[in-house]
Order: structure tokens, then sequence, then C-alpha cells
């Protein structure tokens, strides 16, 4: 899934939420993403998104976690960032082995206030 995606399922829910609570503004949201997830790009989505909604203007506060692979075939391990993917594939920088990695639990809401 990609971080557009994520992010739009994000603001569903989010927006599921406020209307559950009968909020008419948020102030601040908590994530964590991954290091495989980028912020810049959390940022923009969400700032595009949430324009004309109850979350507009709702300060994004991100605190990151490492997502560490270890390679299967050769043991090399290390922590992964968005340059070390193409899309969601990993190939090893030591022996070449790829496999997909998951980028859907590189991002999870901790609440909103």
């Amino acid at each position: 899934m990609s971080e557009y995606s994520l992010v739009q399922e994000l603001v569903e829910k989010l927006l599921a939420e406020v209307r559950s609570k009968g909020l008419t503004s948020v102030k601040e949201i908590r994530l964590r993403r991954g290091s495989t997830f980028s912020e810049e790009p959390l940022q923009q989505a969400f700032h595009i998104m949430s324009e004309n909604t109850p979350l507009e203007g709702a300060q994004l506060v991100i605190e990151a976690f490492n997502i560490e692979h270890k390679c299967k075939a050769c043991g090399y391990s290390q922590v992964l960032t968005p340059d070390d993917l193409i899309g969601n594939l990993y190939i090893c920088p030591e022996c070449g082995a790829d496999v997909e990695i998951e980028e859907t639990r590189a991002l999870q809401y901790l609440g909103m206030a």
C-alpha cells in the first residue's frame, strides 16, 4: 500500500472518529511512523486531504521507530529507510536477495486532541 493510500485511510478513520465524538475541530494528531515511511510525504498528503475538514490545521505529532531487517539468506542486518526500498521490495546490499516489506505496519495512529 502506498504512503498516499495509508494517509487517505488514516484521514477517513480520523474523520469517522471526529463525527462519532461530535468534534468540530482537532488541534493535534499523534502518530508513530516506521523508518520506511517518509515524514515529508506524510505531512504533505495529510495537509492536502484534511483541507476543508475538521482536521484542517491540526498539528501532526510524529514519533519515529526503526524497522530492522535481517536477511534470511546471509544474515546482514540494518535499519530500513525509504531509500532502501523499491516500492515494497528490499534488496540485500550484501547478497542481492530480495524480500517484500510490509509498509502497512509503518504508520500507527496513537490519538487526537
